[in-house]
């Protein structure tokens, strides 16, 4: 019984540490002025665990000139478009650069495959897969 109380304990606090980070420490917003479009070669496929920031499925790419980190979207919205991803697909990527923690990487907003597209987040760069999306006041 005391394990098991030491044990929710510290889960407890891993999680109250783990969203105090994500407070003050946000990941960056897509930013439109960042955006590029780039037909780039996946090199390697991971997927981040959930108790981590920006958990889901990450690419590493190579462009003609560049290799870089794109976080795509949480595993389980990417497995809603029933594609599967892997080294050496040539793929079309929308995505905005953006700088967190002293590294670059991309924040996808569209990527294509053949004939799927993956809109993973809107015209603003709003996640498609966060429902709680801010509502902009109208001045009323």
């Amino acid at each position: 019984m005391r394990a098991t109380t030491i044990s929710t304990l510290g889960l407890l606090l891993a999680v109250w540490i783990f969203g105090a980070d994500r407070k003050t420490n946000p990941p960056p917003p897509y930013d439109l002025t960042t955006e590029f479009k780039a037909i780039v070669t996946i090199v390697d496929v991971r997927e981040v665990p959930k108790d981590e920031l920006f958990d889901g499925i990450h690419f590493s790419v190579q462009s003609k000139n560049d290799t870089y980190d794109v976080y795509v979207a949480p595993t389980a919205f990417v497995k809603i478009f029933g594609v599967e991803f892997k080294k050496g697909d040539e793929i079309e990527l929308t995505a905005s650069k953006v700088r967190f923690r002293g590294e670059d990487f991309a924040l996808a907003r569209e990527i294509r495959l053949g004939h799927v597209t993956l809109e993973l987040r809107d015209d603003t760069g709003w996640p498609n897969w966060d429902w709680h999306k801010p509502t902009i006041p109208t001045g009323r």
